[in-house]
């Protein structure tokens, strides 16, 4: 059972396709491409991630359509997050409206599951300091990050994550921007050295989800060069 849960489950399914999609969303996304197949993983959310888990998919969703962030830095965080595997430019379609299907097909599930469900209401904000904190692991793994993204032929570059990240956390939300910069960590299987997992951990357990940040979902090694 994966640890994952909200748009850091989702983005995750789209990354590694034939481990972790089912065969009906494979042959939708060869028969009618990533959009259907990207919903129908979203409504899958509903009996694949545990409660409450699963409820945060549209909580993490809301949080970014109604940001101020721009239709590119919403492109950047998810797109590096799946690898590239699912972008929302394929289909010449904004990420904003992306997010909007996402929202939709999560809560149809829902309330077919359960006729009553009520959408759940904001999360508090978090500690102030805890902004501060994923900053400052962000800014540890940037150098990586850039170079990870940025200088590669395969697959396509991206541009920008760092800053894009950076937008989330001080705009939107400390947790969800730090649960998008781990996406990106193994996604990108960028090596972690021990302080630096460490510090990840000590995040995590601030958040209340060490197991996100445990050394089976993250490539950790003996020293980063």
């Amino acid at each position: 059972m994966t640890a994952e849960f909200g748009l850091s489950w989702l983005s995750m399914q789209c990354d590694g396709l034939e481990q972790t999609l089912a065969l009906a969303e494979l042959d939708c996304l060869v028969e009618s491409g990533p959009r259907p197949a990207l919903l129908m993983i979203a409504a899958r959310s509903v009996t694949d991630v545990p409660a409450p888990g699963h409820t945060l998919l549209g909580r993490d969703v809301r949080r970014l359509l109604e940001s101020p962030l721009d239709d590119t830095v919403l492109r950047t965080v998810w797109a590096e997050g799946t690898d590239t595997a699912f972008d929302p430019r394929w289909d010449e379609q904004s990420m904003r409206d992306w997010l909007a299907g996402i929202e939709a097909a999560w809560l149809d599930a829902e309330r077919l599951a359960d006729p009553g469900f009520v959408p759940p209401p904001p999360a508090p904000a978090p500690d102030p300091g805890l902004r501060a904190v994923v900053l400052e692991v962000i800014d540890g793994a940037a150098p990586r990050l850039a170079d990870a993204t940025e200088n590669r032929a395969w697959p396509p570059k991206v541009t920008g994550l760092v800053p894009a990240l950076t937008e989330v956390v001080e705009s939107v939300d400390a947790d969800l921007g730090f649960r998008l910069f781990l996406r990106a960590l193994k996604a990108l299987a960028l090596p972690v050295g021990p302080h630096e997992h460490q510090a990840l951990l000590a995040v995590g357990e601030r958040f209340g989800y060490p197991d996100l940040v445990d050394e089976g979902y993250l490539h950790v090694v003996p020293a980063v060069p």
